[in-house]
């Protein structure tokens, strides 16, 4: 894949946004003990698009960043150790940049307020800058690992089905990133849920150690993967729309100026 491809992921994560946000919503409002089941959510249609601003808008110059960084940093001859280092530095450079989103996203869900400038005001009343970046671990780690696995598996996996200037065969590049994009989730799911509850204006934690033995003392272990149902098919259907626009759309552009090059 060339690096043309950061273009056409930034376009493939609005799509992804606006697709899954809905997921998002519950797994959030699950992992705070705050979901008041489906057919609330039927009732109430919008209630599962709270968040989508900040989801949406950070979005293209994220993934900008996460393929760029990759394509900066990958391996020429696919070596997958080197591939994985790239996938978590691009995970994260995207953190510095997604973090304040997150924080907006996670506080938009779970309260009753619905305007997002008046979410960082109050959060920058309070905390100053350093409020916005809240969290910033638990997103690093999250990004970081859920990257360097999905970079260095989707491309091993890239290099066995796919032969160089190929059509993209959809169910192959569907199978290679839903493969790609479950293994991180299923590791970091405790960092999610305890950056999601300390995002969350409910709950008064110090930090994300703290939040972590609160959870565990009160809630169980078994607390940390609540979600991960949701997560998977948030993060697996995400990235399948992602590499399946990305690498289509490469696909298209690329025989087009073949033939451009030829007349």
């Amino acid at each position: 894949m060339s690096p043309t491809n950061v273009y056409y992921a930034s376009f493939a994560g609005v799509i992804e946004a606006i697709i899954m946000q809905p997921i998002d919503t519950i797994k959030t409002l699950k992992q705070c003990n705050q979901y008041q089941g489906i057919k609330y959510h039927i009732k109430n249609p919008t209630t599962l698009y709270k968040g989508l601003t900040p989801f949406v808008s950070q979005m293209a110059i994220k993934y900008y960043l996460r393929f760029n960084t990759f394509n900066l940093l990958k391996s020429k001859n696919d070596n997958y150790i080197k591939n994985f280092g790239a996938g978590i530095t691009a995970g994260f450079i995207e953190s510095l940049f997604i973090t304040p989103f997150e924080l907006l996203k996670t506080n938009l869900q779970t309260s009753d307020n619905k305007n997002p400038i008046k979410v960082i005001k109050n959060v920058y009343n309070q905390n100053g800058f350093k409020g916005l970046y809240r969290g910033f671990s638990g997103v690093a780690i999250r990004q970081s690992i859920n990257q360097g696995f999905n970079f260095s598996i989707y491309y091993k996996l890239r290099q066995l089905i796919i032969k160089e200037n190929e059509k993209p065969n959809i169910f192959k590049i569907m199978c290679a990133s839903l493969v790609s994009s479950s293994i991180g989730p299923i590791i970091n799911n405790p960092f999610d849920v305890i950056r999601t509850r300390f995002q969350n204006p409910k709950y008064n934690y110090t930090n994300l150690i703290d939040s972590c033995k609160d959870i565990i003392k009160n809630e169980g272990v078994k607390t940390l993967w609540k979600g991960i149902e949701l997560r998977l098919v948030r993060v697996g259907g995400g990235q399948v729309i992602i590499f399946s626009i990305v690498e289509n759309l490469e696909y298209y552009f690329n025989k087009k100026n073949i033939l451009l090059n030829k007349t």
